[in-house]
């Protein structure tokens, strides 16, 4: 049995398992075989019995499911690419197309611009169109009811030399052709009791055809990402997003199913929905299951009728290319386009490692194009703007928390301050009554000896004098100007050192101040004692 499971498998029979992530398999009264992958549980025999969660309005068309699809869905547009297992589009399965198309549709023709002219198409025989025998006519009119033209011979026959006339007429009609060709829309006529060349965007001689860049898909199959196509618009189907999730819940043994996205297809009237199963370990972590196994499982034969209750069109696991795959698709030329400008196209390429040419044909494509880079352009422009908004709340919250910052600096150099003066009061008490240690009489000794130096008239103290004196001989009332003064210089230092001295004169009182209320207190104590 599997690591993981999701259900257990009933059957009349034996069963058969392997490791890993089992799907399971239908039980019908004979053996079952399991097979790798997650174990979405196993359905008795019959398929699965579900009723639309859209309701009888909405479930009432069951379109038919198909395992087809283009190749990278809705890849050249605003989405990312997708991968399927067959169809028009790339062969990511076992299917064994010699040439893959691009995932915008079929090729016509030979997209080499050669011709090769078939063993039943040509010049009629000799008595064709002529008058024979009943029987004979008969023959070769069923023998020309049965040929059909090779398309790639037709358009070239259409726009090179139609015979339809066999006159000047049909040079004005080859005209024609080739503008219809060119355009790549209309009918062009190229011989009698022939049918007419249906001219498509995708003829090689249309000219409205362009080679842009779409980016490489990065999915991995460990992801688990399925892309399902319900043939409802968005509108219809996001209203019942949880019903839809109910709903293949139990196809899946329980497993959780994780709707990653919904979003408008292509086609009109048609939704893409994202989604993954995972299952929770006995560790805790959860692990999805591949996305290949969920495509494959999701499927099968016994799922359709829950797939036609959800109006499910078509299952693709998002994988990404392999190098061979990539290289395949490269070395074709897409949908009739010129293999000159294709090569252009690839040397080209702005990035090969991340992107790789496709093409778009036609004014409708490149509107689509164009709508889709708007749409791009639209939710890039709504993520910066939540960014910036991120940023700017980030901002306002750290103004906020510098703020904090300078108020708890604040407090902390209040509390500094406080704590300070706390250990000197404490420190004062303690010592008090102590005589004073070697060290502090050094520090006493030394501010008495800058006080006497202070106050010598020889000093500091003289040259204070000296300048009150001037100051004191300049006139009250002189509107000449000061007779006596200074350099702007020379006033400045002045006034800093004075400064200087008023600071220090005014520390040496507060020394003395302090010192004569310590030989106060100590003669208090003195007394007391005696």
């Amino acid at each position: 049995m599997s690591n993981f499971s999701f259900g257990t498998p009933s059957a009349a029979g034996s069963s058969t398992g392997s490791g890993g992530f089992s799907f399971g398999g239908t039980s019908t009264g004979g053996i079952t075989s399991g097979s790798t992958g997650f174990s979405f549980g196993t359905t008795t025999g019959g398929s699965t019995s579900t009723t639309s969660p859209f309701g009888s309005a909405f479930g009432a068309t069951n379109p038919a499911v198909t395992s087809s699809g283009t190749a990278f869905g809705s890849a050249f547009g605003a989405t990312n690419p997708a991968v399927t297992n067959s169809g028009t589009g790339f062969n990511f399965g076992t299917s064994q197309q010699a040439k893959p198309a691009c995932g915008f549709g079929t090729s016509t023709g030979n997209t080499s611009g050669t011709f090769f002219i078939g063993s039943g198409f040509g010049k009629p025989t000799s008595g064709f169109g002529t008058q024979t025998t009943d029987g004979s006519q008969q023959l070769q009119l069923q023998q020309a009811a049965v040929v059909q033209p090779d398309p790639s011979l037709a358009l070239h026959l259409a726009i090179c030399t139609p015979s339809v006339f066999n006159n000047e007429n049909d040079e004005v009609l080859r005209k024609w052709n080739q503008l219809q060709a060119f355009w790549g829309a209309g009918k062009g006529y190229y011989a009698p009791n022939m049918p007419p060349v249906e001219f498509t965007p995708e003829n090689p001689y249309c000219r409205f055809k362009v080679v842009c860049y779409a980016r490489i898909p990065n999915y991995r199959n460990e992801n688990g990402i399925v892309q399902i196509i319900i043939g409802k618009p968005p509108s219809e189907v996001k209203p019942h997003k949880q019903q839809i999730v109910s709903t293949l819940t139990p196809m899946f043994g329980g497993a959780e199913v994780v709707v990653d996205e919904i979003f408008a297809a292509e086609v009109p009237d048609k939704t893409n929905i994202r989604l993954y199963v995972q299952q929770t370990l006995p560790n805790g972590e959860k692990q999805r299951a591949a996305a290949a196994d969920v495509s494959r499982y999701m499927m099968g034969p016994i799922n359709t009728q829950t797939l036609k209750n959800l109006c499910i069109q078509d299952v693709i696991p998002l994988l990404m290319l392999t190098e061979t795959q990539l290289k395949e698709y490269l070395d074709t030329p897409q949908r009739g386009i010129d293999p000159a400008l294709w090569e252009q196209g690839k040397r080209e390429n702005p990035d090969p490692k991340k992107y790789f040419p496709v093409v778009k044909v036609g004014f409708q494509e490149l509107q689509k194009q164009f709508k889709y880079q708007e749409e791009h352009a639209k939710n890039l422009q709504a993520s910066m703007n939540n960014i910036m908004d991120e940023i700017t709340q980030l901002r306002h919250k750290q103004i906020l928390v510098k703020a904090a910052i300078q108020n708890a600096k604040w407090k902390q150099a209040n509390l500094t301050r406080r704590v300070l003066k706390l250990v000197s009061a404490q420190e004062v008490e303690r010592k008090r009554g102590v005589p004073l240690d070697q060290t502090e009489e050094q520090i006493r000794m030394r501010l008495e000896d800058l006080y006497m130096q202070l106050m010598q008239p020889t000093q500091y103290r003289g040259c204070l004098n000296e300048l009150m004196a001037q100051m004191s001989v300049k006139p009250g009332n002189s509107r000449s100007g000061p007779r006596y003064g200074l350099v702007g210089d020379k006033e400045k230092e002045v006034a800093q050192y004075v400064a200087w001295q008023h600071d220090a004169l005014q520390a040496v009182v507060g020394v003395l101040k302090e010192d004569i209320q310590t030989v106060d207190n100590m003669m208090e104590e003195i007394q007391r004692k005696s």
